[in-house]
């Protein structure tokens, strides 16, 4: 019984590494006027073996496909901060494939000095 344990969770993480999920862009810049930005988001998935799989946007479903090895979908989103997609097999629960969505702020932040720049003391 423990051989047959072994053998489904070491199939179980060569299905998950054999997933893939990409999306671009990857990266959202925020600027100081406005602290989203709205993306067009493109999505591209291939798994190792047909499945049933849904896209979730955190806890959010988005989309689900039956029976699919591969797929693809453009998606419009608004993006405030650090934003995980993942491929999850809705009948398991189980993630198979995920990726992240970064935030960056096109502003500098200031920087106060403690004296003037000509000064030598």
């Amino acid at each position: 019984m423990l051989v047959v344990l072994a053998a489904s969770f070491f199939s179980n993480a060569s299905v998950a590494k054999a997933s893939s999920l990409n999306v671009s862009p990857k990266v959202c810049v925020v600027s100081e006027q406005q602290e989203f930005c709205d993306l067009e988001l493109k999505f591209k998935w291939q798994l190792s073996a047909a499945s049933d799989v849904c896209l979730y946007q955190q806890d959010t479903q988005l989309q689900c496909w039956q029976g699919v090895k591969k797929g693809q979908l453009s998606y419009k989103a608004r993006v405030q901060v650090e934003t995980i997609y993942s491929l999850i097999n809705p009948h398991t629960g189980v993630s198979l494939a995920s990726v992240q969505i970064e935030v960056q702020t096109a502003y500098a932040k200031k920087k106060h000095r403690l004296r003037s720049p000509w000064s030598f003391f």
